[in-house]
């Protein structure tokens, strides 16, 4: 376990990640006392060139992965990342199949198997890259009302969906897909998946692959058809139906006629159109064996 640079974000899960930082390393001595902390790095990028790190331990949730992703895209020769699952959300761990720590250490240990995986890059100056999933409309309102009224704890996602359930309101979307074909319609929510989950085993685009070249989207029509289709891994809601979306894979998508957008759970208001376009095999993590991802569908190819 040489050559490893251990990185953590302390304000992750509710500021609660130092925390489980300490209680992880008493129980695993080999884990150091004190990784680093991301969020004192000036240039992350700059930082890793000198270190020249053979793996990358990411210790915290997706707005994380999603900081040192962006650190190390510019990278001629990029290490290898592993996450360690101590954030809220945590998505793409269960696509890893590192959703535990003694699973995300036997990665760490053995490295079982690596998978190089798509990002997507935006025109949103704060976030520029995605690594799981975008969401306009009705879904970025949720996560903005989230952070913008302070809501915490796993009820949190609850009082967001009322309360923006109550307040937004369908918007006329236009859409350009691969630069040649445009469509426009009142709709709720734009939901592009580049994995198959969101927060804590979430399931929104079964079908979506970490590794394909392509992003996969889901047009809502309305709030209800959102929550509806929305699924546990195991559960189906009652009024689940097909019904009221339309789905459809890009490479390049543009978008304009809502203002609240989200990337991997951090919100974004915006004014001009986004547009979306994938990278593919960008970066590469430490992934479990196929028998040990607990997903309907392996996230990737």
């Amino acid at each position: 376990m040489k050559n490893i640079l251990y990185l953590i974000n302390p304000k992750a899960n509710e500021d609660t990640a130092l925390r489980h930082w300490k209680y992880i390393q008493k129980k695993f001595p080999s884990l150091p006392k004190d990784p680093l902390d991301v969020t004192k790095i000036p240039n992350l990028t700059e930082f890793l060139i000198q270190q020249k790190p053979q793996t990358v331990v990411i210790a915290g949730g997706d707005g994380t992965i999603n900081k040192v992703c962006q650190a190390v895209l510019p990278l001629k020769s990029k290490p290898s990342l592993a996450v360690m699952p101590i954030g809220f959300g945590n998505a793409l761990s269960y696509c890893l199949g590192v959703e535990t720590v003694e699973k995300a250490l036997y990665v760490i240990k053995n490295t079982p198997a690596k998978l190089t995986i798509d990002l997507f890059k935006t025109t949103i100056p704060e976030i520029p890259i995605g690594v799981f999933t975008m969401g306009i409309g009705f879904d970025g309102q949720v996560v903005h009302t989230r952070m913008f009224h302070r809501y915490i704890g796993i009820r949190s996602y609850t009082l967001a969906v009322i309360r923006s359930y109550i307040t937004h309101v369908e918007k006329k979307l236009t859409f350009t897909l691969d630069h040649s074909i445009t469509m426009t319609g009142i709709a709720s929510a734009l939901m592009i998946a580049n994995a198959p989950t969101i927060g804590r085993n979430f399931i929104s685009s079964e079908n979506a692959k970490l590794n394909d070249g392509l992003l996969d989207c889901t047009l809502f029509s309305s709030h209800y058809a959102y929550l509806t289709n929305l699924r546990l891994r195991g559960f189906k809601h009652p009024l689940y139906s097909e019904k009221n979306k339309v789905n459809f894979r890009a490479k390049h998508i543009k978008i304009s006629g809502d203002q609240f957008a989200q990337v991997d759970g951090d919100p974004a208001i915006h004014v001009k159109p986004i547009e979306i376009e994938v990278l593919p095999k960008a970066v590469t993590f430490l992934r479990n064996t196929t028998e040990e991802i607990l997903l309907p569908s392996v996230p990737f190819v």
